[in-house]
This record gives structure tokens, C-alpha cells and sequence, in this order.
């Protein structure tokens, strides 16, 4: 008899020692046909070995985790008593697969049919009233069914038996269902979305749905109609179940992501119907994120006070390249939600910082900018009946309130700063925000900033303008020296230690660039960095100087180059110009005895 490689055969004697000492479990949902020669088959023994491979197929899908693999999303049909489920499929808890080959449309004028098949299928907790004109919360699922088909005849089983016919096919379907989850009010609907999702994504007491169905959906219905559709409130992608391995509580990394989608796409359709006035998040929802969106106009410049988050959560604007984003969001997800239904003091330790997005390339000239004061603080706006204070923080209030309201002198903000984040902030439709770690900051144990030095900054600042610059120049560099702060003396130098300085025509550029400036500081000189020190600058101009080297030694023709306003553009044509183009643009670049060098020949595609 064949059996599995990889398992003992034992007697059935065996068996029933080790059952009787409590050493063996049986898998009755897995036994299957043993067949030998000489054995009578019936249509049992086939059955029973179809009901052996699907119980093994469930178990393999359990091991993945419930939830759906591809597709299966639901949207707002053409009117709102349509929904439209998208092809996809997925797995029930019980390990059944279910798939929609394509969109199917759900009509609500069907409501009573789904919840008639509800009752049928068993998947009601209690018994409802019909779904006709009702308004309340319901999950739109998807179970797996199977239904027999395509007659056959059969023949008969004794001598004298009759002939008749029996369903020669068993089909796999999958049957939209409507479940009951929650009444709501007409006027409360749509703070119960917010109150599903504090339960769903904080609480995690969501009532649990049948084993045998897939949630895609929550729909809020009023009477016949569609009030809103949240598909993250329960759907979840497959592989979720096994999670926080080590036991410290941690949500699944796939229930953190549903939470920030779900909040996302909430946040999308209600800046949709413009929020009024300062937006304040405990209005509309429940819980935050510990990361996400959130609307630019919470933040106000007149006073750097923001209205998204309640009193006790510290917020700070951050300056941050745009490409870290992503990066900043990925690592607080690992940290809590933000619960809004707790009072300031609850709050007190919740820190978040308010990203303000600006190109890599311009980081340097906005932080000079901002006198590398790269993050600020903002004030929370407390609004009256949105948030939950503690009576200390009412009392506070109370004491404030004056009878004589005396004017508050408008205070200048120190050299400008304010103003630069005003005129980031404005540039800005949307903000994101990051829930931070508390540890990280304790100034205590932050420490302070050291500066990591490389091998070769113990150069002294006249050995690298030396190096940089002929002796002709020197008397140049000088006069911009004297013109600048320290803080821009020590950037320009850091900057022409870079290895791209190489080139005199840069160097002289640079130059030029700050005698034109009245005053030289560090905003300029981050000016200059951003366009000189930006990646790929400077390499067309080292092809130059491969394939004419004396045209760089020649410092009349180094002079004319540098002075070009097109310099820059032929650096980037040699850049990108294959080995022939480089020797023709470096044949044809001719250096006028006098006047301005002209570049439009060698320009020319």
C-alpha cells in the first residue's frame, strides 16, 4: 500500500494504545478511502476522497490567513442604490476560496433577497426585520457556495432496479451576502463611521463575522440609498492573522495599513466637500493614525497655531527632504493610533511632527534660510466641545477669560523665519504628519550634535583656497571673504573641498557668483551649493578637460568659460554626448581672443 514518504505507519493496534494514553489525536475531517485490490467502490468512497482534498486545500489557506489575495473592491455604483464589486478573490476564515470572475453589480432594490439568503445560509446572529427602507450599517460579504447540476442518467444499482436521473455536476459559486452590524440614526450615520473605525482600529472590537464569509465592505444604507461605502473598515488582506511573534501586543502590520487607508480615503471625501473654516480631526473622527494626511489649512501662519490636533498632543513643523516622506511614514506605523476621545492630560506624552516637504536639491538653501532652525514648534487651538479637557485645563481656561480684553502687541517674528514658514506652508495642499517616538525626545538623552569629521577636513581654509585658486585670484577671493559671515566663510570652503572643484572653471564660477552678492551669508552660499553641488555638475566639464587639457590651463579661456551663462547647459550636452559627439563639441569650442564666449555652435543638436 503506498503511503506518504514522510509519515509512520502504524497497526490499529498501536492507535488504540496510544489513544487510550492520551498520546494520539485524530483527524476525522482528514481521513480518507484506503483502496486495494478486490475492494467494491460506491460513490461514497470518491465523495470522501473530494472531502479529504478540500479539507487539505482549507488548511493550506489558514496557514496563509484569511482575507482577500486580488481585487474584490467595492465602490458607489452610477446611482446610489448600485454598488460595484470588482473581480478578485480571497479566503473565508474557514479556509474556502472565493472569487468573482468579473464586476458584478449589486442592486439594494435586491436587499431583501440577501437577507433572505442570509437567513437561509445561517450567517444572522438573530433575526432581523426585512432591509426594505431601513437605514443602519451593514458588511457586504462573499461565502462560498456550491450548487449541483447538468443531469445524467443513472443506471440502476440491483437487476430489477429502475433507471432515473440524478445532478452529474457539483459547481463552486460565490453568493454576495448582507449582514446587520450596528442601527444608526439618520442624523448620527456618519459619526458612526468614525466610531467604527476607533473600534475597529484601537479597540479591535469589531463584532466578528461568520467563519464562512469574507467581509468586503461596510455600507452605511438610508431607506434604499447608499450613504457611504468603507471598505477598509473590513476588508483585510490576506496573511494579517499571524503577527506579533514575540507577544508585545502589536497590531498587524496589515491592520496599521488598513487603518491608514481607511483614514486616507475618509480624509479624501471630506476635503471633497471643502472643510469650513480651521478643521479640527476629533470633529470627524474618532482616532488618527499613528501616521497619514492631513489639511493644510489646520495650520495657520498669522499665530503658527494648528486645530487638527486636540490640547496635550506636542506638535512641531519639520523641515524634510520630499523622498523621505514615504520613509518617516513607514517607521511610525510601527508606534499606536492616536486616540481623540482622551483629555489633554492623557495626551500630554503624544508628540507628532507636521512635515513640510521641500526637493532634496533646495534642503540646504531652504534650512540657511531658516538659520537651521529646521523644525517649530505650533501651538494647539483648543476648540470648545470638540475635545475632552480635564478640569484643571477648564479651570485654566475659566481664569483666562478677562472682562477687559487688553490688546496682545504684535510681535515681529526674529529675523524672518516666521515668514519662511508661512511661505512653505503656502505652497503646500496637504500635510502629513507622524506620530514620534517619546524616548527620542528627551534632550537628556538625545545629547547633543557632534560634527563627524573626514580624513581630510583638517585642512586649513588657506590651503584649500590656495588649491582652488591661482594666485591671480587671490585678491578676489579675499574681498568676498571679508564680506562674509562665519557661517558662510566655513560652508564656501567646505564646498570647494569637494572633489567636483577640481575644475577651475567651477571654482570661478562659485567665485563669480558671490562677488555679485552685496552681503554673503549662508542663504547664498546654500544657493550656490544647491545649483554647483547638485549630482552630475562637473562631470561633463571633466570630458572636456580629458579631451582638450590645455584649454583648461589656459586661464584667459578658463575665465570666458566660467563667465558664460550657458556653462551649465554645455556641462549637461558633454555629460550625456557619446564619445564622438564629445570630440566634436570639444573640437568646435573655439575661444574668442575678445569678447564673450558664444556656445550656440557647439550648442547646436
Amino acid at each position: 500500500m503506498a503511503i506518504s514518504p514522510q509519515r509512520t505507519l502504524i497497526s490499529s493496534e498501536q492507535a488504540r494504545q496510544l489513544r487510550e494514553a492520551s498520546l494520539l489525536v485524530d483527524e476525522s475531517h482528514r481521513a480518507r478511502p484506503r483502496y486495494f485490490d478486490g475492494k467494491f467502490l460506491s460513490a461514497r468512497d470518491l465523495t470522501r476522497d473530494q472531502s479529504y482534498f478540500l479539507a487539505r486545500q482549507a488548511g493550506f489557506a489558514r496557514a496563509l490567513g484569511p482575507g482577500v489575495v486580488e481585487g474584490l473592491e467595492v465602490s458607489m455604483g452610477v446611482s446610489s442604490t448600485d454598488l460595484l464589486v470588482r473581480a478578485g478573490f480571497g479566503y473565508t476564515s474557514a479556509g474556502e476560496l472565493v472569487s468573482l470572475q468579473a464586476t458584478v453589480r449589486v442592486s439594494l432594490a435586491q436587499l431583501f433577497r440577501l437577507q433572505t439568503l442570509a437567513i437561509q445560509l445561517g450567517t444572522l446572529r438573530q433575526a432581523r426585520p426585512p432591509l426594505r427602507n431601513r437605514t443602519g450599517v451593514f458588511v457586504l460579504g462573499l461565502r462560498a457556495l456550491e450548487f449541483s447540476a447538468n443531469p445524467v442518467a443513472a443506471y440502476p444499482t440491483s437487476l430489477d432496479g429502475p433507471r432515473h436521473v440524478e445532478e452529474g455536476d457539483i459547481i463552486e459559486a460565490s453568493a454576495l451576502t448582507l449582514s446587520y452590524l450596528a442601527d444608526a440614526p439618520p442624523d448620527r450615520i456618519d459619526a458612526m463611521r468614525s466610531q467604527l473605525a476607533r473600534d475597529a482600529f484601537v479597540s479591535d472590537a469589531l463584532p466578528a463575522m461568520p467563519a464562512e464569509v469574507l467581509p468586503l465592505a461596510v455600507l452605511a444604507l438610508q431607506g434604499d440609498q447608499v450613504r457611504w461605502v468603507d471598505t477598509h473598515l473590513a476588508r483585510r488582506a490576506a496573511g494579517q492573522a499571524h503577527a506579533d511573534v514575540l507577544g508585545f501586543g502589536f497590531a498587524p502590520r496589515l491592520l496599521r495599513e488598513a487603518h491608514l487607508a481607511q483614514y486616507s480615503q475618509q480624509l479624501r471625501e471630506l476635503m471633497a466637500r471643502s472643510l469650513a473654516g480651521r478643521p479640527t480631526a476629533s470633529q470627524y473622527f474618532a482616532a488618527l493614525p499613528p501616521a497619514g494626511p492631513m489639511p493644510a489649512a489646520a495650520v495657520n501662519t498669522q499665530d503658527f497655531s494648528q486645530s487638527w490636533f486636540p490640547p496635550g498632543v506636542q506638535a512641531d513643523l519639520c523641515l524634510v527632504p520630499e523622498d523621505e516622506i514615504a520613509l518617516l511614514v513607514e517607521e511610525s506605523l510601527l508606534l499606536p493610533p492616536i486616540d481623540l476621545s482622551l483629555n489633554a492630560e492623557a495626551l500630554a506624552a503624544t508628540a507628532v511632527a507636521i512635515l513640510v516637504p521641500v526637493a532634496r536639491e533646495s534642503l540646504m538653501r531652504t534650512a540657511a534660510r531658516l538659520q537651521r532652525r529646521i523644525e517649530r514648534p505650533v501651538k494647539a487651538l483648543a476648540a470648545a466641545g470638540n475635545v475632552k479637557r480635564s478640569p484643571l485645563d477648564a479651570m485654566r481656561a475659566f481664569e483666562a477669560r478677562r472682562l477687559v480684553q487688553l490688546p496682545t502687541p504684535v510681535v515681529e517674528p526674529p529675523d524672518g523665519v516666521d515668514g519662511v514658514w508661512a511661505e512653505l506652508l503656502a505652497a503646500q495642499p496637504q500635510l502629513w504628519y507622524t506620530r514620534r517616538r517619546n524616548l527620542a525626545m528627551r534632550p537628556q538623552i538625545e545629547g547633543e550634535v557632534v560634527a563627524v569629521l573626514g580624513a581630510d577636513e583638517d585642512e586649513d581654509e588657506d590651503a584649500v583656497i590656495k588649491r582652488r585658486f591661482p594666485v591671480e585670484l587671490l585678491p578676489r577671493v579675499q574681498k568676498v571673504l571679508e564680506k562674509s559671515s562665519v557661517g558662510a566663510r566655513a560652508e564656501m570652503v567646505r564646498l570647494l573641498a569637494a572633489d567636483k572643484f577640481d575644475s577651475p572653471v567651477l571654482a570661478q564660477v562659485l567665485l563669480g557668483g558671490l562677488e555679485s552678492k552685496g552681503k554673503v551669508g549662508t542663504a547664498e552660499v546654500a544657493a550656490m551649493a544647491e545649483t554647483l553641488g547638485a549630482p552630475g555638475v562637473g562631470s561633463g566639464l571633466a570630458k572636456l578637460a580629458a579631451e582638450r587639457p590645455e584649454l583648461l590651463q589656459d586661464a584667459d579661456a578658463v575665465a570666458k568659460l566660467a563667465g558664460s551663462d550657458r556653462l551649465l547647459e554645455l556641462d549637461r550636452a558633454l555629460a550625456n554626448a557619446n564619445r564622438f559627439e564629445t570630440a566634436r563639441m570639444a573640437t568646435e569650442l573655439k575661444i574668442p581672443a575678445r569678447g564673450k564666449l558664444n556656445l550656440d555652435r557647439v550648442l547646436v543638436r
